[in-house]
């Protein structure tokens, strides 16, 4: 059963640190102590993303890692349902944020 995640946010009162991009792709999310599951990113930024297609519990720490590059220690911010807001622990370096971007455009509409 997944964990109830109504409570959601850390601080609502917080502003997000960077502008994010629209994004598709699939990256590793793991609790401490737990397995990696896959969730999909839907937004990215320097300094954090919104994940979906995985139940976490705001407050709690993760790591987050994009395909083949090293973890990132992060936080989750807020969470509602399979839905989540990350904060990374250190911002990601602007050429990593691009180079996790370019392998990631949105699927082109009809």
């Amino acid at each position: 059963m997944p964990p109830d995640n109504s409570n959601t946010s850390i601080s609502a009162s917080r502003q997000r640190q960077a502008d994010r991009s629209a994004v598709r792709l699939t990256a590793s999310i793991r609790e401490r102590s737990a397995t990696a599951h896959d969730a999909v990113i839907n937004n990215l930024s320097r300094t954090g993303c919104m994940v979906s297609n995985i139940f976490l519990r705001a407050g709690r720490p993760v790591w987050v890692r994009f395909g083949s590059l090293a973890p990132i220690e992060s936080r989750v911010i807020w969470a509602r349902g399979d839905m989540a807001g990350i904060r990374f622990s250190q911002p990601l370096h602007p050429a990593v944020l691009d180079h996790i971007a370019a392998r990631a455009p949105l699927p082109q509409e009809d």
